[in-house]
């Protein structure tokens, strides 16, 4: 019986390995795209409507960075080309950061009392809780609006964290991984006098550190990027009170014209970065967390 040659073998490789090379080049190739546009000038655009690369070296330019920093500063007869970066820089820091931190607060402690503590309807509560994941999020955008104009929470970035908050998804997630965690080694901290607020921040917090990271690269993404709730709640507010993702996209809808390209790819660029540095950082632990998040008993 002769052997099985290497391409026999390996079939299955190559053909994984050929699909995930598609499908990487697929969603590569707008970002590339991206990038080198935000470093082409806007005649390149109109005279080499088909390149992907500046077309030569005179059509490599910074004018799509320098004038968004150079316009920080207001000034009342240009107020509609007034970009405050380090305002909506600061306000997405306050809203991505400070949102993701109490959300995995509570997300974390919700999942605590679903998994070690015994109360009435719990399963109930939850099986709820898990239903209105399949609620389509535009049902529930009036009464947000309304609770959000209720608690002064309009036009301002409070409106922008509150709502992230009572997230499910994070919630049913962190419960899974808690699971995991043996019951025996919270009644063995019970038994030592340990109280639950002691059980959680010494024992449960540690175990689940790497599930943490996940949800809080999650709801950080997810508050960092948000264009369409941040355009409802601050939309109409003063221009220092937008968040750097909002204010970028209201420069990129407004370039239309072809000597606006250059602008339009700068401010996508800007606010990619942070979310590749938040990664790069820390995929070791994403990739850790969503292992043991999907883990099943």
């Amino acid at each position: 019986m002769q052997k099985r040659s290497w391409l026999g073998k390996n079939k299955a490789k190559i053909f994984a390995f050929v699909a995930l090379a598609i499908i990487s080049f697929i969603f590569v190739m707008p970002l590339i795209y991206g990038i080198f546009g935000s470093f082409r000038k806007y005649t390149d655009f109109m005279y080499h409507t088909d390149s992907f690369l500046p077309s030569n070296w005179d059509a490599f330019t910074f004018e799509g960075y320098s004038e968004l920093f150079s316009k920080t500063e207001f000034v009342k007869e240009n107020a509609n080309e007034w970009y405050p970066i380090w305002n909506w820089l600061f306000n997405s820091l306050i809203v991505a950061l400070g949102g993701t931190l109490l959300y995995l607060i509570i997300a974390s402690l919700a999942a605590y009392a679903f998994v070690f503590l015994d109360f009435k309807y719990k399963d109930a509560i939850f099986g709820v809780l898990i239903a209105t994941l399949v609620i389509p999020g535009i049902i529930s955008t009036t009464p947000q609006l309304i609770n959000m104009n209720m608690l002064n929470a309009y036009k301002n970035l409070w409106g922008l964290v509150l709502p992230s908050l009572g997230g499910v998804y994070g919630l049913y997630l962190i419960r899974q991984f808690l699971v995991s965690i043996p019951k025996d080694l919270i009644e063995n901290a019970r038994m030592d006098g340990a109280s639950n607020l002691e059980i959680f921040f010494k024992v449960v917090l540690p175990l689940g550190k790497s599930a943490l990271y996940v949800q809080g690269l999650f709801g950080f993404m997810g508050a960092w990027n948000d264009v369409q709730w941040a355009q409802l709640i601050i939309g109409n507010a003063p221009r220092s009170t937008w968040t750097l993702a909002y204010g970028l996209k209201v420069i990129s809808d407004n370039a239309e014209a072809a000597e606006s390209m250059t602008l339009a790819f700068a401010s996508a660029v800007i606010t990619m970065i942070p979310i590749f540095i938040v990664y790069l950082f820390a995929q070791s632990k994403i990739i850790e967390g969503v292992a043991n998040t999907g883990v099943k008993r």
